[in-house]
């Protein structure tokens, strides 16, 4: 970026020319246009062309890959079918023998066929169709005593294979005893056993035994075979052959039948019953080009474009400078901060719109040529820095100095407007510089208020700790001198006449009740003292669960007067003590309101009017108005200036900390009695004029639906 800052600023200061008259240069010839336009579509169709072929080349690979991973399938698909067609055979065989073999014996013949293994559910033999001989036993009990032409699912596959008179496997078939199964079955005739399996069936000389199953684990067979393997890549088929034996129960398929009319790769099995055929291809269909294709794309192009290099470089000179300038002129531009520069001699290079608006520099000013010292001089005289202590020409002269210095810097320069400008200046290798402008006034602004935040808590921890700490220091000295009670004058007074025995019992009697009246004086300041750090540990925990949003408000319907009363007894005192005219006009009858709560605004209320105010009275007026009650507290005290008006109901703010101190409180029950007025659908406002006093006035809804409404809005 800098780089192209130099250069712009090279050719701005050799020719002297706005951005608006720089020239643009062209390649000539129609000649130059026609031959590039013929080379790329030469390239283009070259280029389209071979992609074509190494699409189809990768197709041809992805088909012959194919078949080599079907061929492998195939064969241990055949060899599972091939040693389990060998021990049905040898199945059948025993029986065509031993026709009337028990389940002792079959049991024995079953477990000495080597070819049976764990994925052989059961094998069964069903005289007259009917399953009366299986293995194992055990689980496939359910099995036993299966009638073969009853069953509607399994029959037709047995007709089939009884009409062929050879072994067929069918499948899935879902089994008597659960599961899936893929089962070969054989016929048995007796008396020839050597052809109970094999040729064709002369009903005159043979006659049908029964029949012989093998029940394979569906789920594992596929396994085992690869079929589920070789799904994870390719969609499979698995069908017969003759097109007129169709889908059903009566013969084994699987897989997806819309392959049937898909272009796939095919192979046939090598069984002795039946003919099936293999069929598949890639996942979703054959892949259309190769998973690299784009980087081989990326390289014939890169080629391509090398071929048209040489034509696009003469027409990459004639444009390179017009779109630096257009460039480098719109970035600036839209930079949201103010952009200046300078070159070695102080001379104004360019600048954009927002270093414009910053300074309130005049258009005819801002513009390449102009020296530094000529804008800081119209800055001056229209009153945008302000001076100090310096007149205009120290003043003027003390920049430059900081200007020539040649060094990056970063100040803060505030103008007389109010406003805040972070200005960050870079020289470059030329004795040039780039400034950046922006504006930080309102994260000025943002750090001052946090200061007077933070310093407002300051003072605010410094009052609390006074105000915690006296409560503390009174309980502490009253447990004392309560620890060493023989140590007041009274006790001293009564222990020394009792060791004397000069004491009459008159003057013991007195003496007791000067003892008396010491300890329930010490236990009053105790007790005043502890509830007044109650008072400030409630205020503390109040806060804290209005700020959590945890403090729980339980309005009623209730009297004003059961508000207003216990308030009214406590302070009344307190205002007599310091010669206040209290009064008290009642005018409203309900509320609804939290009782507790509502006391403790008004307890804040009024407790305030009366410390704050030396002389004169304080009025508390309960009225109606509209839909709402008003609590409205007069004082005649100092009052309270405007500006600070709305700032006391923060929680960490005081308008005056020294008469807080001297009047006792932490300034935090204002903020505390506006929320709880809130959170009743109510409100707590003020209004004073300083030197004659203040009015606070609490409103709380008359009817529950109001405060509702209120609530529901917040």
């Amino acid at each position: 970026m800098l780089q192209v800052i130099r250069s712009y600023a090279a050719l701005q200061a050799e020719q002297c020319l706005p951005l608006s008259r720089t020239k643009r240069t062209h390649i000539g010839g129609i000649w130059s246009l026609v031959a590039f336009l013929v080379a790329t579509v030469i390239i283009t169709y070259a280029a389209g062309r071979l992609d074509r072929l190494l699409s189809e080349a990768f197709v041809y690979e992805a088909r012959a890959q194919t078949y080599l991973d079907l061929l492998e399938v195939r064969e241990q698909f055949e060899e599972i079918i091939h040693e389990r067609s060998l021990a049905l055979r040898e199945l059948a065989t025993f029986i065509g023998e031993n026709p009337f073999a028990k389940q002792e014996e079959f049991t024995q013949r079953v477990q000495n066929i080597r070819e049976v293994d764990d994925t052989v559910i059961n094998i069964a033999a069903a005289p007259d169709l009917v399953v009366t001989l299986i293995h194992p036993l055990a689980p496939n009990m359910g099995a036993l005593g299966l009638d073969y032409r009853t069953n509607e699912d399994q029959f037709p596959g047995i007709e089939r294979m009884l009409n062929l008179g050879k072994e067929l496997m069918t499948g899935p078939v879902d089994l008597v005893q659960g599961g899936k199964g893929l089962i070969l079955r054989a016929p048995v005739y007796w008396p020839d056993p050597d052809f109970a399996t094999e040729g064709d069936v002369d009903g005159s000389k043979r006659q049908l035994w029964g029949i012989v199953s093998l029940v394979l684990d569906y789920d594992q067979f596929l396994i085992n075979s690869g079929i589920r393997e070789a799904e994870e890549r390719y969609d499979i088929l698995i069908h017969a052959a003759s097109p007129q034996v169709g889908v059903g129960p009566q013969m084994f398929t699987y897989g997806d039948q819309g392959l049937l009319e898909a272009d796939t790769v095919t192979l046939e099995f090598d069984f002795s019953f039946e003919e099936w055929m293999l069929e598949a291809r890639t996942k979703g269909g054959w892949p259309k080009h190769a998973p690299d294709q784009w980087s081989k794309r990326a390289l014939i192009a890169s080629a391509g474009l090398m071929l048209l290099g040489t034509l696009l470089y003469v027409l990459q000179v004639s444009e390179r400078r017009k779109r630096a300038e257009v460039l480098l002129s719109s970035g600036i531009e839209a930079l949201n901060d103010g952009f200046v520069m300078f070159d070695a001699q102080d001379r104004l290079l360019l600048s954009n719109s927002k270093y414009k608006e910053m300074y309130d520099l005049p258009s005819e000013v801002l513009k390449p040529g102009t020296p530094f010292a000529e804008l800081l001089r119209i800055g001056v005289k229209s009153k945008q820095f302000p001076m100090g202590r310096y007149n205009e020409d120290e003043w003027i002269e003390r920049r430059l100095a900081i200007h020539r210095e040649n060094r990056t810097s970063e100040t803060e320069q505030h103008l007389s407007g109010g406003r805040v400008i972070k200005a960050s200046d870079r020289p470059l290798a030329d004795g040039s510089y780039v400034g950046l402008r922006v504006d930080v006034t309102e994260l000025s602004h943002a750090k001052d208020a946090a200061e007077a935040a933070s310093k407002a808590k300051t003072d605010f921890m410094g009052v609390l700790s006074h105000e915690l700490r006296t409560p503390l220091t009174v309980i502490m000295g009253v447990a004392q001198l309560s620890r060493n009670a023989r140590m007041l004058s009274s006790s001293k007074a009564l222990l020394k006449g009792y060791e004397d025995g000069e004491i009459s019992h008159a003057e013991a009697k007195r003496l007791l009740d000067e003892m008396y009246d010491q300890l329930s004086g010490l236990m009053n300041r105790l007790v005043q003292s502890g509830e007044h750090l109650l008072h400030l540990i409630n205020e503390i925990l109040d806060v804290a669960k209005i700020e959590s949003g945890s403090l729980v408000i339980e309005p009623s319907h209730c009297a004003v007067q059961d508000i207003v009363d216990p308030v009214i007894e406590q302070l009344r005192t307190l205002s007599s003590k310091k010669g206040l005219a209290f009064d008290v006009v009642q005018e409203a009858d309900m509320v609804f309101a939290d009782k507790v709560r509502a006391r403790q605004i008004l307890f804040n209320l009024i407790g305030n009017a009366i410390k704050f105010t030396d002389t004169g009275f304080v009025r508390l007026v309960v009225k109606p108005v509209g839909d709402v009650v008003s609590f409205e507290v007069h004082d005649s005290g100092a009052g309270i200036p405007e500006a600070e008006l709305q700032s006391i109901f923060e929680v960490f703010y005081q308008v005056d900390s020294t008469a807080t101190r001297r009047a006792g409180g932490t300034g935090m029950g204002l903020a505390i009695s506006r929320s709880l007025a809130e959170m009743q659908g109510g409100s707590l406002s003020v209004s004073s004029v300083v030197g004659q006093g203040s009015c606070f006035i609490l409103t709380l809804p008359i009817r529950a639906a109001q405060s509702l409404e209120v609530n529901a809005a917040a």
